[in-house]
């Protein structure tokens, strides 16, 4: 069942359209992540599902309720539709404790007091925060004032989460505990989440599926994996995870496989169904390029730099400057000469519309 529904969104600021012919859902039970470069419209696109924008044109649904629709004139308040939302900076009250900060969403309703201290007990717990409930805000760490956020966001009992860039404030160690946290959660709770991020480690590890955005439109959505692995265009392939180009020709085909030269000379027969001809650009991910003594093609390591779970290299060979990654245990020097050998790689054209 389809918990978000965006159809043929747009959001025009004059002559700048922010967000253009946007289509996608979240299903339930989904985490579901909008991806893209700063001023790509992915937070313009969160923010019009939250009513916090009004849509220049196209429909928003939540569940079953249309909220937004230019052709008709619907546009729900941001109070009345059935979303938890958090924001980059938290925006928790710096006067209010943990207590009073999550409570805060249902005292604005007036209900009964009991049913507030059930409802603060069942979401502190949550996220883990019984015992800080008489903290300020002050006293505690970014961790833990992000899980004030998310616990004020679920007290209200939301059909949807809508998460803006909640760990860009965090230092990297505990951005990465987060991550696990938020989809532990996600499980948890079972609400479907919408997540905008600029940051592609934090989309491939914790989303179902995401969009790729780029000026405004998507320009892709598939699973993790099917993204990284197999990416539409140039741009997604540069924009998630590394990726080294070089200059190609496809020489002839065969089915599924083409036979490509590429580095003065070199051949490669690569699974490609893009029918592309002639002139193209030859894609290969470091972890696809190994050093092989028997390989043909030499480079020399330029630059060595250790990761502690693998070795990043920067090598040269005829010409090009490739980033080639191994495992931690295999070790080379900068200076050295070796040879090299693509397992993968991927097809673009060389002169993309």
């Amino acid at each position: 069942m389809e918990k978000i529904r965006i159809i043929n969104l747009a959001k025009r600021y004059g002559k700048v359209a922010a967000a253009d012919a946007v289509t996608f859902s979240v299903d339930d039970k989904e985490f579901f992540s909008l991806l893209g470069p700063s001023g790509c419209g992915k937070s313009t696109v969160l923010r019009c599902v939250a009513g916090l924008e009004e849509p220049s044109e196209g429909e928003i649904y939540i569940g079953e309720t249309r909220v937004n629709s230019t052709a008709d004139g619907i546009n729900v308040p941001t109070e009345f539709r059935p979303i938890g939302m958090v924001f980059q900076n938290y925006a928790v009250w710096p006067h209010m404790t943990v207590h009073d900060n999550v409570a805060y969403p249902l005292k604005l309703k007036k209900l009964p007091n009991q049913l507030i201290e059930t409802k603060l007990k069942e979401a502190l717990h949550t996220v883990g925060l019984e015992r800080l409930a008489d903290r300020y805000p002050s006293q505690l760490s970014g961790g833990e004032q992000q899980r004030v956020a998310l616990a004020r966001a679920l007290i209200k009992e939301p059909e949807v989460l809508l998460l803006d860039e909640p760990l860009s404030n965090l230092d990297a160690k505990l951005r990465e505990q987060m991550r696990f946290e938020l989809k532990d959660l996600q499980r948890r709770t079972g609400i479907p989440i919408l997540y905008v991020t600029h940051d592609q480690t934090e989309a491939l590890a914790m989303s179902d599926r995401l969009a790729v955005m780029n000026a405004g439109r998507i320009v892709q959505v598939g699973a993790p994996a099917e993204i990284y692995t197999r990416p539409a265009n140039r741009f997604v392939a540069d924009f998630i995870g590394l990726m080294n180009f070089v200059p190609g020709r496809i020489l002839s085909r065969s089915g599924d496989e083409a036979t490509v030269e590429f580095l003065y000379g070199r051949r490669l027969d690569v699974i490609d169904r893009s029918g592309l001809n002639g002139a193209c650009v030859v894609a290969v991910r470091p972890e696809d390029i190994s050093f092989s003594s028997a390989a043909a093609m030499r480079c020399r390591v330029e630059v060595c730099s250790y990761s502690g779970h693998l070795i990043d290299y920067m090598v040269r060979a005829d010409g090009a400057v490739l980033r080639v990654q191994t495992p931690k245990t295999e070790i080379h020097k900068e200076g050295d000469e070796l040879g090299l050998a693509f397992t993968r790689a991927l097809l673009f054209a060389a002169n993309p519309s």
